[in-house]
């Protein structure tokens, strides 16, 4: 069961704003002197450059370029708080930009506050002013990244590739932008391609790891994640990640090891969720629960941790506790599937067929390929003798996930009642065959 859905694993990819050495001499056909050597020291020496821009805005407090630069040797410094400064500090004085630096500038502060259309327009008079400006296809095709126009974001860093072969930061963005389009192959590429031109940086371990794990290479991801913690120890979203993909091998005490590590690292963050959900796989469900309450108090808007805990009460056979915990599920995450199956399947155990059957039923609405809802809702309609439904759901489990036992023995109990005696052994043959086989 993939758990691996932590937005901060996502976002790290995207929330540092690199400049990469080896690109800056070639992002202008006509760069100035002073912004090339800034570009550089991002990357080179964060620090000169801090100290450099400070000087340099101290003596000219109307020059935005120079706070444009300091704001992304903030955020590459981690110092979120004042690179947002600088920025907004810079587009206040870009009233009227207009050589093409201006205009990226002006751009790239208006990406850093959010305001998209305007970036898409300021970074596009750079382009006309300078076509060869891989830094303004760079961020234009951030900002579209923003409104989730992925296939002109795409376009946009491909571009600034073409013009900058070496440009790191291009690459991890369109290797973000792969990923989010489903395909996983090209995000790895250009992870591995981000890595090699940057072999000392955390984060592209840590995001070619998602990729794949996307892709189910556990062992990959793994070793990516041990990278990334060679790289940076103090990371708990490392270490929760990983977790993550021990949990996918069924290598559940690894897992829970690194999620009390990345506990220990920080104490506010998903990884009680996830080592909750660790000790409900490993059928530890007073720990589970115990995990899953603090998740809770931390997160209180988050549907998943009601929804493991719900079915951890649920087999503790603890069903009106499991019933609240679910329903809350599904009032917080009225789309997702899950807390409506496993609600019916607490109704189906107190034995409310209907109630059981509204839920299963809601599942299939909401996700149609969830066989295991086809199949319990087999089971609750041969409990209400609705013998020809049960044989339709059960025949649509097996279509579903044909090397599941269990809705062959289902269609042959409603064989059996309609009278259909060699088309119920022939079923309980063939699951006799698969169970205890690997699916």
């Amino acid at each position: 069961m993939c758990r691996w859905r932590t937005p901060a694993f996502v976002l790290a990819a995207r929330a540092a704003f690199t400049l990469l050495f080896g690109i800056s001499v070639f992002s202008q056909s006509d760069p100035s002197q002073t912004r090339a050597r800034w570009e550089r020291l991002v990357y080179e020496d964060v620090k000169t450059l801090l100290q450099e821009t400070s000087a340099e805005i101290t003596k000219n407090p109307q020059n935005a370029v120079a706070l444009r630069m300091r704001s992304s040797a903030y955020y590459r410094n981690s110092e979120a708080e004042k690179g947002k400064t600088d920025a907004v500090a810079a587009l206040a004085l870009l009233k009227s930009p207009v050589k093409a630096e201006e205009f990226e500038a002006k751009c790239y502060a208006e990406r850093r506050m959010e305001k998209y259309d305007e970036a898409l327009l300021d970074c596009t008079k750079a382009i006309e002013l300078d076509p060869k400006f891989a830094w303004a296809y760079y961020n234009r095709g951030r900002a579209y990244e923003g409104k989730k126009l992925y296939k002109e974001a795409v376009t946009d860093q491909t571009k600034a590739i073409e013009l900058s072969p070496a440009f790191h930061d291009a690459y991890t963005s369109r290797g973000q932008l792969h990923g989010l389009n489903g395909d996983f192959d090209k995000a790895v590429a250009d992870y591995t391609k981000a890595i090699a031109l940057d072999p000392k940086r955390a984060s592209e371990y840590y995001s070619r790891a998602y990729w794949y794990y996307q892709k189910k290479e556990y062992d990959l991801a793994i070793a990516d994640l041990n990278r990334s913690i060679e790289i940076d120890p103090k990371s708990a979203d490392s270490y929760g990640n990983r977790g993550n993909a021990y949990t996918a091998k069924g290598q559940y005490d690894t897992a829970i090891a690194d999620f009390t590590k990345a506990i220990e690292l920080d104490p506010k963050g998903r990884a009680w969720y996830f080592r909750g959900s660790a000790y409900l796989d490993k059928d530890e469900y007073e720990k589970a629960i115990t995990d899953l309450s603090k998740a809770i108090e931390l997160a209180p808007q988050a549907a998943e941790g009601y929804y493991a805990r719900g079915r951890s009460y649920h087999s503790k056979k603890q069903t009106a506790l499991a019933k609240a915990d679910l329903t809350k599920a599904i009032e917080l995450s009225p789309k997702w599937a899950g807390p409506y199956y496993s609600r019916g399947w607490v109704h189906y155990d107190e034995g409310q067929f209907e109630l059981a059957i509204a839920d299963y039923t809601k599942a299939i609405d909401l996700y149609p390929k969830i066989a295991v809802a086809w199949n319990n809702r087999a089971n609750a309609y041969i409990a209400k003798k609705d013998y020809d439904r049960a044989l339709a759901d059960a025949t649509k489990a097996i279509e579903l996930d044909p090397k599941n036992y269990r809705p062959y023995l289902i269609r042959a109990l409603a064989y059996d009642a309609k009278g259909e005696k060699t088309l119920a052994e022939k079923d309980r043959v063939k699951a006799k065959e698969l169970e205890g086989q690997p699916r």
